[in-house]
C-alpha cells in the first residue's frame, strides 16, 4: 500500500469539515488505496469541539485512516503538506462592509499562505473554500511564492454541480447524463452560468443543452439567478450556510485533481487567469473550464463566446478585479498604491512585505482580527435581542448579557489548556483539613450566634426531564412523599427551632424553575424558615459555526425554546450579587452563606465546619470552605484539589490535557474530590465582585438541539472561583455528605432501608454493618421515575446489599430482600418478576422468571 498522504482542512470544527471528513478519511477522495493522516487547524477556542470530531473521526474505524492531528499551530498544521482544503474564513455577518470583510480574509489567507510556502510540500495542492474563495486564493498563493500559482485553485465546482443539477431537473434527466456546463469568474452573485457548450445525453443521443431545454429565456434569466443565488436560498430555507453540498463540491474539485477529468469532459474551477485566450485580466483567480491530467489543470481554449457570454464573464472579471486590488492594498497600504502610480516593482515590494516578521505575527494577527469581528458581530446581535423587549425584563436581560459578554470576550481569548501539567502540586497538608480534626474541637454554647450568621443556598437550576419528571428536578418526591424542597426546608426549620435562630434558605432558581418554584412555595409560608429566591442569568445559545446567538429575540416559546440557558452554578456570584441579595444578607449581619447541590440529601448544615470557619481570627479568616471526600472508582471523573502558582485550585477534567486524564482518574494520585458543598465568605464575595477579580475556568458544553443545530454553551462551576479567595480551605469529610440523587439508582437508594429520616435529614441505619453505600446500577427500563415506581411494589430491604444490577424488564414483588452481590439481567423479549418475599443472597438471575396469577 501507498505511503501516507498529509491533508488538511482548517475551519475544522465547522459544519461544511464536518460533512466533508468521513469522505476524506473513506478513500471517496484521494483512492480506495491511499492512507491518510489528516490534519485539522481551528481557532484556539473551538479545539474543544474539535477533539469531539476526532472522536468520531475515530470511532468510525476507517481503515485508510493512519492518524488525526487537531491543532491551532500553523507549524502543526502546514507540515509537509500533500494538500490543503482551506475551508476557514471570516464570513460574511450583517452590517458587515465588503472591504471589512476581505481586510480580515486578507489576515488569513496571508498568513496561511506563508505557512504553506514554509512548511509545506512545494508540490501541494491547494484548494481555497473559504469565502470570498476567488480573492483568498489569490492573496495566500501570493503569500507563497516559492509554490508554483498552478497549484492553487478556489471552490466553484458547487456552482458548477448546482449547474448541472439544475439542467438535469429541467430535462427530466439524472444529472450525470449533463456535462460541460461552465462557471465563469467568480465565486459569488455575478459569477455566469453558461450551457452554450453543454451536452445532454437524451435516450443515449449526445444534444446541446439549449436544445434539450428549449427555453432560452429560461437558460438566459431563471437558470442563471437561481445558481448565482443558490448560497442565500439554502441559507434562507435552512437557517445556515450549504454545508453538505459544498463538502459534495469539495471532494469532486480534489478527485479530479487527483485522478484527472474524464477524456472529452471539463470542470469548472477557480485558477490563476495568467495567459488565459479569452481576455480575461491577467493576476486573478477566475473560474475557467478546466480539462485535468496528471494533476495539472489546462484551461479549454477555443470555445466560442458571444455578446450576451462576454457581457456576463467581464462584469464578473470587473469585481474580481475591485476585490483584488481592495485586498493588495491591504497587504500594502499607501505604499502599495504609490509604487503603482509610479510604475515600480510591486511583486517585490509585496513579497517583502507578505514575509517579513514572521509567521507567528501574521498568525497573531490574524487570530485577534478574527476575535475582534466575531466579538463586534455578538454585540451587535445582542443589542437587537435587546430590542424585542422592554422595562424590567430589557434592563435585567442587559446585566445577564454584560456577564456573558465578558464570558464570551474570554472564550475567545483562550490559547490552549488552562493548566500547565508540569506545574501541578499536591496541597500543602494544612490546606486540607480531616474532618474528625474539626469535629473533636466541640461545639461552644454560643453556637446560635454562629447560626446567626448564616445563610443557607440551594442551586435549584436543574429541571427533572433527565429522570423523566416535567419541571424542576427539586420537586420530585424521593422519601415518604417529600421533594427535595421539602427536605431543605424541614432540615432548615428543625435548626431555627432547635437553637432559636434565623437561618434564611436562598434558592438559586433558572428561568426553567422559577415560575413552578414559586407557587409551591406558598406552602412553607407557616414554617421556621424565611425563603428567598433569586435567578441566575439567562445566556443565548451559540451557533457553533456562526458563534452568534441561535436566538431571534427574548422570547421562550417557540422557536426560541432552545435558544437559552442557565450558564452553570459559577453564575451564583454575578446573580446573586446583581439581585441585591448579597447586600441584604449582609445588612441582617450574615457573614457566610453554606452552598451545595439541592439533590444532594447529604448537604446539611454542618455545626463543627460553622464552628471552625467563626471562631479564626478576623485577619485570618477563611474566606472559602470546599468540602472534599475520598475518591472511589465511581468518582474518577470528579473534580479535584491541587496546588497551583502558590494556590488551592480546583482541577477539572475538562482542564486535563489528553495524555494526563489516566493519571488524573487515578485514585492513588488524587485521592479526594469535590463535593460541591461549599462555605463562602459574603464580604468577600462582594469585595471580588466589585474588583471584578473572580476567575473561573470557561467549560464549553456543546449540545445539539432538536432540529439539529450544533450549539456552544459557556458555562463557569462555582468551585472554581476557590484560588481568588484569601485562605481557602479543603474539609475531607465523611462519605455521607455526599448523597446526590442523580439518577433512579441514587433514589433507590435513599428511599429504601438503608437510610432513616429525621427533621428532614437522612442518615446510614444503625442496623446496616458497615458504613459504605451499595453500588447500584438500574438499567433502561427503570431511568424514568414513573416506570422505576411501577417495577416496585415496595422498596427492597437492602441493609445487607454490596451491589445490585438490573437489565431489561424486571419487576419486584413485595417484601423483597436483597443481600451480598445481586445480578438480575432480563434478555431482549424476556420478562422476570421477582416474587414477593424472596430473598436473593449473591445471585445471578437472568432467562426468563414469570409469576402469573392463577
Amino acid at each position: 500500500m501507498a505511503e501516507p498522504i498529509r491533508v488538511l482542512v482548517t475551519g475544522a470544527a465547522g459544519q461544511i469539515a464536518y460533512s466533508l471528513l468521513y469522505s476524506i478519511a473513506k478513500g471517496d477522495v484521494f483512492g480506495k488505496d491511499q492512507p491518510i493522516i489528516l490534519v485539522l487547524l481551528d481557532i484556539p477556542p473551538m479545539l474543544p469541539v474539535l477533539d469531539g470530531v476526532v472522536m468520531e473521526l475515530q470511532d468510525c474505524a476507517l481503515p485508510l485512516l493512519r492518524e488525526v492531528i487537531p491543532t491551532d499551530k500553523v507549524e502543526v498544521a502546514f507540515k509537509d503538506l500533500d494538500a490543503a482544503i482551506l475551508v476557514g474564513s471570516m464570513p460574511r455577518k450583517e452590517g458587515m462592509e465588503r472591504k471589512d470583510l476581505l481586510k480580515a480574509n486578507v489576515a488569513i489567507f496571508k498568513t496561511q499562505g506563508a505557512a504553506l510556502d514554509k512548511y509545506a510540500k512545494k508540490t501541494v495542492k491547494v484548494l481555497v473554500v473559504g469565502n470570498p474563495a476567488n480573492t483568498n486564493c489569490l492573496i495566500a498563493s501570493k503569500s507563497a511564492p516559492s509554490i508554483p500559482k498552478e497549484n492553487f485553485s478556489c471552490l466553484t465546482r458547487l456552482d458548477h454541480n448546482r449547474a448541472r443539477s439544475q439542467v438535469a431537473i429541467r430535462v427530466g434527466v439524472s444529472s450525470d447524463k449533463v456535462k460541460n456546463v461552465i462557471i465563469w469568474g467568480n465565486h459569488s452573485s455575478t459569477q455566469y452560468p453558461d450551457v452554450h457548450h453543454a451536452t445532454v445525453d437524451l435516450h443515449g443521443k449526445e444534444v446541446a443543452a439549449y436544445d434539450a431545454v428549449k427555453d432560452d429565456t429560461w437558460l438566459k434569466g431563471d437558470f442563471i439567478s437561481t445558481v448565482q443565488q443558490r448560497g442565500a436560498a439554502v441559507i434562507k430555507a435552512r437557517k445556515l450556510s450549504s454545508a453538505m453540498s459544498a463538502a459534495k463540491a469539495i471532494c469532486d474539485h480534489m478527485r479530479d485533481i487527483w485522478f484527472g477529468t474524464p477524456d472529452g469532459e471539463f470542470v469548472s474551477m477557480g485558477v490563476y487567469s495568467t495567459g488565459n485566450s479569452y481576455g480575461v485580466a491577467e493576476d486573478l483567480m477566475y473560474s475557467f473550464p478546466v480539462m485535468i491530467k496528471n494533476k495539472s489543470w489546462k484551461v479549454v481554449d477555443g470555445l466560442a463566446i458571444n455578446d450576451f457570454s462576454r457581457g456576463k464573464m467581464d462584469a464578473t472579471a470587473a469585481e474580481l478585479i475591485e476585490e483584488r486590488d481592495t485586498a493588495l492594498s491591504f497587504l500594502g497600504g499607501y505604499i502599495v498604491r504609490r509604487v503603482q502610480r509610479a510604475g515600480g516593482d510591486i511583486q517585490a515590494l509585496l513579497d517583502s512585505k507578505l514575509n517579513r516578521g514572521g509567521l507567528n505575527a501574521g498568525m497573531t494577527e490574524f487570530q485577534e482580527k478574527l476575535r475582534q469581528q466575531h466579538e463586534n458581530s455578538m454585540h451587535q446581535e445582542l443589542e437587537k435581542l435587546l430590542s424585542t423587549t422592554k422595562g424590567v425584563e430589557a434592563e435585567n436581560s442587559r446585566k445577564d448579557f454584560e456577564g456573558f459578554k465578558q464570558l464570551f470576550h474570554r472564550f475567545l481569548q483562550v490559547k490552549g489548556p488552562s493548566v500547565d501539567w508540569a506545574k501541578i502540586n499536591r496541597p500543602p497538608e494544612d490546606s486540607i483539613q480531616p474532618y474528625e480534626r474539626i469535629h473533636a474541637k466541640g461545639l461552644p454554647e454560643a453556637i446560635a450566634a454562629s447560626l446567626n450568621k448564616l445563610a443557607v443556598v440551594k442551586l435549584n437550576g436543574g429541571l427533572g426531564t433527565s429522570m423523566g419528571c416535567k419541571g424542576p428536578k427539586s420537586l420530585i418526591s424521593v422519601r415518604n412523599e417529600n421533594t427535595f424542597l421539602d427536605l431543605t426546608v424541614q432540615q432548615i426549620e428543625h435548626l431555627n427551632k432547635t437553637y432559636s435562630t434565623d437561618v434564611p434558605l436562598v434558592l438559586m432558581n433558572s428561568f426553567n424553575t422559577d415560575e413552578d418554584t414559586k407557587k409551591i412555595l406558598q406552602k412553607y409560608t407557616h414554617h421556621r424558615v424565611k425563603i428567598h429566591t433569586f435567578n441566575q442569568s439567562r445566556y443565548p445559545r451559540i451557533n457553533k459555526e456562526s458563534l452568534l446567538p441561535v436566538a431571534t429575540n427574548m422570547g421562550l416559546t417557540g422557536e426560541n425554546g432552545e435558544a437559552w440557558y442557565p450558564p452553570g452554578h459559577g453564575d451564583i456570584y454575578a446573580s446573586f450579587c446583581n439581585s441585591g441579595l448579597l447586600d441584604k444578607l449582609l445588612s441582617e449581619g450574615k457573614e457566610y452563606i453554606f452552598v451545595s447541590n439541592i439533590d444532594n440529601l447529604g448537604a446539611t448544615v454542618d455545626l463543627h465546619i460553622l464552628n471552625h470557619l467563626m471562631s479564626q481570627p478576623a485577619d485570618r479568616r477563611c474566606e472559602f470552605v470546599m468540602e472534599v471526600t475520598d475518591k472511589t472508582r465511581a468518582d474518577v471523573k470528579g473534580g479535584t484539589l491541587i496546588q497551583y502558582d502558590n494556590k488551592l485550585r480546583l482541577l477539572e477534567i475538562a482542564q486535563v490535557p489528553k495524555a494526563h486524564v489516566d493519571e488524573f482518574k487515578s485514585v492513588t494520585k488524587f485521592k479526594i474530590f469535590n463535593t460541591n458543598n461549599l462555605w463562602i465568605s459574603l464580604p468577600a464575595i462582594k469585595r471580588l465582585h466589585e474588583q471584578n477579580t473572580l476567575d473561573m475556568e470557561i467549560i464549553l458544553n456543546p449540545k445539539t438541539l432538536d432540529g439539529g443545530l450544533n450549539v456552544i454553551q459557556l458555562e463557569t462551576a462555582v468551585g472554581a472561583a476557590i484560588k481568588c479567595f484569601d485562605n481557602a480551605l479543603g474539609i475531607n469529610v465523611p462519605r455521607s455528605r455526599f448523597l446526590p440523587v442523580k439518577t433512579t439508582s441514587d433514589l433507590l437508594l435513599v428511599m429504601s432501608n438503608l437510610y432513616s429520616l429525621e427533621a428532614g435529614s437522612l442518615t446510614m441505619s444503625e442496623k446496616r454493618e458497615f458504613p459504605t453505600t451499595p453500588h447500584v446500577k438500574l438499567g433502561s427500563s427503570f431511568t424514568k421515575v414513573q416506570d422505576f415506581l411501577r417495577r416496585f411494589e415496595s422498596i427492597p430491604d437492602m441493609l445487607e446489599l454490596d451491589h445490585l444490577t438490573v437489565s431489561g424488564d424486571v419487576t419486584f414483588g413485595k417484601q423483597v430482600a436483597l443481600k451480598g452481590t445481586v445480578i438480575i439481567i432480563a434478555n431482549h423479549g424476556d420478562r422476570i418478576d421477582i416474587p414477593a418475599g424472596a430473598m436473593l443472597e449473591n445471585k445471578i438471575v437472568s432467562g426468563n422468571l414469570r409469576i402469573l396469577d392463577h
